[in-house]
């Protein structure tokens, strides 16, 4: 077997070759990121024992090997894909300190070579679209969550009592009217018809006339009253027009990924009460076919590949204190706890595990970290035994 690394980059690629007993069998070279390039590679694969005697290997570098690795596929080569951190290990095994491209495709050939890794799935068309979705939606809520801090921001400055009055500043109400009236300044100086319009309309007329006098009198009141400033209201309308966007984008996004095709994943956390429709497919997204991590410590290769196993730190009679890794999928990790935090809520069995930390004095992130490991261990204990979650009438959850 011939094991060929690629170091990725953006523009160009550096492959090296090594044989069975580590020696070089192809110098290290650059070949670029384009058509003429991949030719260029797939000939030399060819001479080098084509797809039954060649395995390539290569780091997810962000995301310029999805190119790469589709074109090695279509032409029936293998391509794993191996977590950076491994194959930095030998990389920086050079005394020397050296640190080029084409060595660093080298040591990715040697690890290929050595083994011991667990590859990245291969390309699913289902699973990368629904992955997809789920990474646009992560960036829309993002985009959004920055746009209503930069909003309650500029209704600080104002319109001060603005939290007061709304009670949710981000409600249809409120945004309906800071986007008419963007300041303290402009709702006490409305015509109390228009106001009292504005507020009926956005909430379907369960705010009216009552609502529009108390909203005026607690601008006239408001330490925001004397403050000219036409930037942060302009920027007012401005965000209040972006989270609606948003908002819209963001639902569009959710009924894409609820009319896909609930993998395995997202099959069985579903049966829990309070994960939802969409929560079980993000986190299914991440983790892909369940079949991977199949074995007798099923639920600890998932919590590793989440990053949420336990850290150790020791050295003679010094013992650091025991943190969660994270190495492993941010993503995965993200969703993992978002589900923890609804599931804790809607499901007794759940949230008897967050308050018995909770007892303990134990922080809420920790206590979350601990309904997100037994979330885990339920989903693989479903996947061995192919039954639903039942909940248990008293206690924990069992894990299988």
């Amino acid at each position: 077997m011939v094991y060929v690394g690629v170091d990725i980059g953006k523009e160009k690629h550096a492959i090296a070759a090594v044989d069975a007993a580590g020696s070089v069998l192809a110098a290290p070279r650059f070949i670029n990121q384009d058509a003429t390039g991949f030719a260029s590679l797939i000939a030399q694969l060819n001479d080098l024992g084509g797809p039954e005697g060649v395995l390539v290997a290569m780091e997810a570098t962000g995301h310029y090997w999805k190119a790469l690795r589709s074109e090695l596929e279509m032409h029936g080569y293998r391509a794993d894909t191996i977590n950076p951190l491994i194959t930095s290990r030998e990389a920086s095994a050079d005394v020397r300190g050296r640190k080029t491209d084409k060595l660093d495709a080298l040591a990715i050939a040697r690890v290929a070579r050595r083994g011991g890794y667990s590859a990245a799935p291969s390309r699913d068309t289902a699973y990368d679209a629904l992955k997809s979705l789920v990474r646009q939606r992560r960036h829309l809520v993002r985009r959004r969550t920055e746009a209503k801090m930069r909003y309650s921001c500029c209704l600080d400055v104002v319109f001060s009592e603005a939290v007061r009055t709304f009670e949710d500043i981000y409600s249809a109400t409120a945004q309906a009217v800071m986007e008419r009236f963007p300041s303290a300044r402009l709702i006490a100086e409305a015509d109390i018809r228009s106001l009292t319009t504005t507020t009926a309309k956005a909430s379907g007329g369960q705010l009216a006339r009552t609502f529009a006098d108390t909203l005026r009198d607690a601008a006239r009141c408001s330490v925001s009253r004397a403050i000219i400033n036409e930037g942060e209201e302009f920027a007012i309308t401005q965000l209040v027009a972006e989270i609606r966007v948003l908002d819209e984008q963001i639902r569009q996004v959710n009924e894409r990924i609820e009319a896909c095709e609930a993998p395995e994943a997202a099959r069985l956390l579903q049966s829990i009460k309070g994960a939802g429709k969409i929560l079980p497919r993000i986190v299914a997204a991440e983790i892909g076919d369940l079949a991977r991590f199949a074995g007798p410590r099923m639920s600890s290769r998932v919590l590793a590949f989440a990053g949420c196993e336990p850290r150790v730190r020791e050295s003679g009679s010094w013992r650091g204190k025991v943190k969660m890794s994270k190495r492993g999928n941010a993503n995965f990790r993200h969703s993992l706890y978002l589900m923890a935090g609804t599931v804790r809520l809607n499901s007794p069995c759940f949230n008897v595990i967050y308050q018995s930390q909770i007892a303990k004095g134990k922080h809420h992130t920790v206590a979350m970290s601990h309904v997100m490991r037994k979330l885990i261990e339920v989903m693989c204990g479903m996947y061995k035994t192919g039954k639903l979650f039942i909940p248990p009438q008293t206690g924990v959850p069992a894990c299988s």
